[in-house]
């Protein structure tokens, strides 16, 4: 009888230090887990590690010219808990004179011959109206034309990308296109002895978004 006393109150010892152990574990996780479903992000946008890159190409090879402009500025931007909803409705301005290319004699000749070509060309705008999976609906203002471009989207952590291809043609700068690759001429001559400036020119913006936690 002793002995199976002993062996009782050892099983009851067991049974609740076991029990003591588990609740203590799952309320540390409960814990930990609470912590984490707490916490909530909002993003909101950061002009200072904005870049804006745009590549024309010339040459039949299409080979790539890239360049950025000085004097931009994005504004109408949220706050949100969502990356992307930061940027909807945004609107930007673009101060075509300021195009920098990295070449000293060729920039003046895009003020000139390309935007000089073109109608109101004091400023360039848009404005992202929609924002849908990872596209983005922008309504882009030049040369008088307001043109919708399709973007696309990527994000990667708090940095989000936008790419699109404005094409002159929907714009109706093809004179404005002509003019510049007749001054250029011979700089636009590939091996093949053609001249040839493309259409389309390649945006690319990317911004790394402030996060705010608590």
């Amino acid at each position: 009888m002793k002995l199976l006393r002993m062996l009782f109150l050892a099983m009851l010892s067991s049974s609740v230090f076991f029990a003591c152990s588990t609740n203590t574990k799952s309320g540390d996780e409960n814990s930990e887990n609470g912590e984490v479903a707490s916490q909530a992000c909002t993003y909101s946008y950061n002009a200072d590690s904005t870049t804006f890159k745009w590549t024309a190409y010339k040459y039949t090879t299409r080979a790539g010219v890239s360049g950025t402009f000085d004097g931009i500025e994005v504004k109408d931007t949220k706050t949100s808990d969502n990356k992307l909803e930061v940027l909807k409705g945004a609107e930007f301005v673009i101060d075509p004179f300021s195009v920098n290319s990295g070449n000293e004699e060729r920039d003046p000749k895009v003020v000139k011959y390309f935007f000089g070509s073109m109608a109101n060309t004091d400023k360039i705008t848009g404005r992202i109206n929609m924002i849908e999976g990872n596209e983005a609906s922008i309504l882009v203002t030049m040369n008088d034309r307001h043109v919708d471009v399709i973007g696309h989207l990527a994000v990667e952590g708090n940095k989000v990308t936008l790419t699109a291809k404005l094409d002159m043609n929907t714009f109706d700068a093809m004179e404005a296109v002509n003019a510049l690759n007749q001054e250029c001429h011979d700089l636009h001559t590939g091996e093949d002895g053609v001249s040839k400036l493309w259409p389309d020119v390649s945006i690319e913006v990317s911004t790394v978004l402030n996060e705010a936690c608590k």
